[in-house]
């Protein structure tokens, strides 16, 4: 049965009081604390089609559509860049099937949580350290800039990139990932396909440069001498300079922009809620990471997720069924999942430690769900937890308002002119 365009029987926001087990704080009402909120549906409806396009609000329905094998990756224009790679292998992110398990069980040595900590976390705390002199000389510090260059040398140093300028290959990066387009546009026809391929290579002339200057001297390098890094992976495997330069094109994508992003929004929040700033610096490390979890689960950086149903797909919510033809499109509102009431008590306030339902993770679907969760999840919350605590070792304030810009393919923010500074005029160095 297609969904009716109403909200379902008891779906409302709960309006009872609730108590927040981390600030203390108790309210009749609950507050909206996000900040962004460009993208949001807010429709109160689990699940419309509009068109050939099915519409998912509810975490359980995007849970379900997930960790379907009948469904394929349609997001972050997979579906144009699968037809433009015809003679070439299919990135870990765009793969489905056989195929993408193969790939996943091979990188997942990199990103599991003992690799992480054992072997990347020095190097976070290095790198943490070196983007705090900017503070610790001025008094003051830009955090857009300042987790951009630290996220790109935690995520180069992973997947083999270290070999050019890391804040000259930041600016590269940003260039490459704007607006191209339709997202939900699949390039059906053989004209079709010819097109995308013509606007693939007059849109993206800056991967030509990503490539020349970051992914070729790196690949020359390994190929003289091999590193535990994705890219001696990938040469190991035969993968040629273009198959590698495009796997390090979702690398950076996943691993240096949005993290970049999530760091930036995460200092936000703890700027603005004191209480919750001197509950992080006093927590241990669970603690901590409950919190980064949950301002992750309000902020998704990802705020949309599609999938093309490959076969008829049956889903089942609050008693109704729900069948998708093969073929239609699945778009998921993360930030709509996100503060699913029927999940979530306070579901639009920071609240880590509260009651959700079982099985259902702490950030939501902000990583994904199934096959295609994000495989650097643990990478990206203690990479956001070493700067964030280097960050917050000093008395520092917010200076300035950001800016919030919104990406209209996956419904990403970017945070912009976050500069904060010390409490104290004059004081510079570590709290001790």
């Amino acid at each position: 049965m297609s969904a009716e365009h109403t909200a379902p029987e008891g779906s409302e926001r709960a309006s009872d009081t609730n108590h927040c087990p981390v600030t203390g704080r108790t309210d009749s009402q609950d507050p909206d604390q996000r900040k962004a909120t460009d993208g949001e549906w807010d429709t109160h409806v689990p699940l419309e089609r509009v068109g050939d396009t099915w519409r998912i609000t509810s975490l359980e329905l995007a849970r379900q559509v997930l960790r379907s094998q009948g469904t394929l990756q349609a997001g972050f224009r997979a579906e144009q860049a699968r037809a433009g790679l015809r003679k070439a292998r299919i990135p870990v992110l765009f793969a489905d099937g056989p195929e993408h398990r193969e790939q996943r069980s091979k990188i997942a040595r990199f990103f599991a949580p003992t690799t992480v900590d054992t072997t990347y976390r020095e190097l976070m705390d290095r790198y943490a350290r070196e983007a705090m002199a900017e503070l610790d000389r001025t008094g003051s510090l830009d955090l857009s800039e300042a987790t951009m260059g630290y996220s790109v040398r935690v995520a180069a140093h992973i997947v083999g990139l270290e070999g050019s300028d890391p804040d000259a290959m930041g600016k590269r990066l940003m260039k490459l990932f704007g607006d191209h387009g339709d997202p939900t546009e699949a390039p059906r026809t053989p004209w079709r396909r010819a097109w995308f391929a013509i606007r693939s290579v007059i849109g993206n002339l800056p991967v030509a440069t990503f490539t020349w200057r970051d992914v070729r001297p790196a690949v020359r390098a390994r190929k003289r001498r091999r590193r535990a890094d994705v890219i001696s992976h990938l040469l190991d495997q035969q993968y040629t300079l273009t198959e590698i330069a495009t796997e390090c094109l979702t690398y950076a994508a996943a691993g240096m922009i949005t993290t970049r992003e999530f760091i930036a929004m995460a200092a936000w929040h703890l700027l603005d809620n004191r209480q919750l700033l001197e509950r992080y610096k006093v927590a241990g490390q669970g603690e901590r990471y409950a919190i980064l979890y949950d301002i992750l689960r309000l902020e998704p950086v990802v705020g949309l997720l599609y999938r093309r149903a490959a076969q008829d797909i049956e889903l089942e919510h609050r008693g109704q069924h729900y069948k998708i033809p093969a073929g239609d499109l699945i778009t998921m509102s993360i930030k709509d999942t996100n503060v699913d009431a029927e999940v979530f008590d306070t579901p639009r306030e920071v609240c880590p430690g509260r009651d959700i339902t079982r099985g259902v993770r702490p950030e939501g679907a902000a990583f994904g769900d199934g096959a295609h969760r994000c495989p650097g999840h643990f990478v990206a919350i203690q990479e956001s937890d070493v700067f964030l605590r280097e960050l917050f070792e000093r008395d520092v304030i917010q200076l300035t308002t950001p800016e919030l810009f919104t990406d209209p393919l996956i419904a990403a923010y970017r945070v912009e002119g976050l500069r904060v500074g010390y409490a104290a005029a004059g004081q510079s160095g570590v709290l001790k």
